[in-house]
């Protein structure tokens, strides 16, 4: 069965563009064939590797042959556009087209500490209802604990118990000063192939801190069109070296 992941959420700054490229790259080191779009208004700047899906002239039969294009695409609704890809997600019946041409959803939705970017996971809800399954991710803006408490304390935690939503948490970075010296944002860093020269120590545990959190959600995420062709070198055993005899 394909798979279609939904990343959207209409408040700024909760990591959409960040999150898409992590799954990306996760799905890279993997093999895994893959299609990454992004739903913007026409003329937009698209995320770094994504194609641009422009809203203007979106129609139900476009969408359906973009997502049938790859076992897996990442679709990233622009900042703006999540109520409009509710609204035509809900007219155009998209529930039951996806149904009948075997794609599964799961819709991502980014969320901070900040209670307003949690409105569009009760939006999300509201129209995606039973027809997928949904995954929170924390862009951690201050401590894990105090993030968690004010997420847990607010009705949206509340409706995603409710259909079972698993839970993702990407850590704040901490290696602004590289990215500056290196003239890189972080989608620029996510799209290099020589971030961890570049940035050093702090982007490589970081990166390997979200690579592991996806790993964590990788069946939920990704279900049986997850086929990898590749073991990338972080998830390959460790060989045991043969102790010399002694003379």
């Amino acid at each position: 069965m394909k798979k279609l992941i939904l990343i959207q959420n209409d408040y700024p700054g909760t990591g959409k563009s960040t999150l898409s490229l992590c799954l990306q790259r996760y799905l890279n080191e993997y093999g895994v064939e893959h299609r990454l779009l992004h739903l913007a208004e026409e003329g937009a700047t698209p995320t770094p590797g994504a194609t641009p899906l422009e809203a203007d002239s979106l129609t139900p039969r476009q969408f359906l042959a973009s997502v049938d294009s790859a076992p897996i695409t990442i679709v990233e609704v622009a900042s703006g556009l999540g109520e409009y890809f509710n609204q035509f997600y809900q007219s155009s019946e998209l529930d039951t087209i996806l149904y009948e041409a075997g794609v599964a959803v799961t819709v991502v939705l980014p969320v901070t500490a900040d209670r307003e970017s949690f409105d569009s996971v009760t939006q999300a809800a509201e129209v995606y209802s039973d027809n997928a399954e949904y995954l929170i991710a924390h862009l951690v803006t201050s401590s894990y604990d105090e993030d968690d408490k004010i997420w847990d304390t607010s009705y949206a935690a509340r409706v995603m118990d409710m259909f079972e939503a698993v839970e993702l948490h990407i850590p704040e970075i901490t290696f602004h000063l590289e990215l500056s010296l290196a003239h890189l944002d972080l989608d620029g860093a996510l799209q290099a192939p020589n971030a961890e020269e570049l940035l050093g120590k702090e982007y490589t545990k970081w990166n390997r801190r979200v690579m592991g959190q996806v790993d964590s959600a990788r069946l939920y995420l990704f279900g049986d069109a997850f086929r990898p062709t590749i073991m990338p070198k972080s998830a390959r055993p460790a060989r045991k070296s043969r102790a010399k005899a002694a003379c």
